[in-house]
């Protein structure tokens, strides 16, 4: 009888770490993805910046665009539903990132200033501009720009 409890004592154990292990892995996914506006209205705030959020139209990505206003400085926040969606978006956008195209729509831009795109969770961030701690401290949050202009 004490082996037979010992055999479930071991199967209930291992069953227990094999949920604990499924369950770190699904959170960490749902983490990656899941960085939002608030977690990156936070991070720009821990950087020292005083903004203010702004609802603005839709333009040329398929998502809902916020403007973060810094002074007289404008950050672009296009929101997805999910990461897929904005991969799939981010792919549209050309190295350059004065191009998007999908295959049924086609934007070339001339932007005012050199344009920068950096992507993180379900979010796309776009700066056109030129100030290097903004674009230093968009690289810390977000990772290397995926599109646009890189200065020598």
């Amino acid at each position: 009888m004490r082996k037979l409890d010992n055999h479930i004592v071991i199967f209930i154990a291992a069953i227990f770490i094999i949920t604990v292990l499924a369950g770190g892995c699904s959170r960490e996914n749902n983490t990656k993805s899941s960085f939002s506006i608030e977690q990156f209205e936070n991070a720009m705030k821990d950087k020292g910046y005083n903004f203010e959020i702004k609802d603005v139209r839709q333009d040329f990505l398929n998502a809902t665009r916020k403007r973060m206003m810094i002074d007289n400085k404008a950050i672009d926040i296009y929101l997805f539903s999910n990461d897929k969606e904005m991969e799939n978006e981010a792919s549209h956008i050309d190295s350059g990132g004065c191009g998007y195209n999908n295959g049924s729509k086609a934007v070339n831009v001339s932007w005012v200033s050199f344009p920068h795109f950096y992507k993180r969770g379900s979010i796309i961030v776009q700066y056109i501009g030129d100030d290097e701690k903004i674009m230093s401290d968009l690289k810390d949050i977000l990772s290397e720009q995926f599109a646009g202009y890189t200065p020598k």
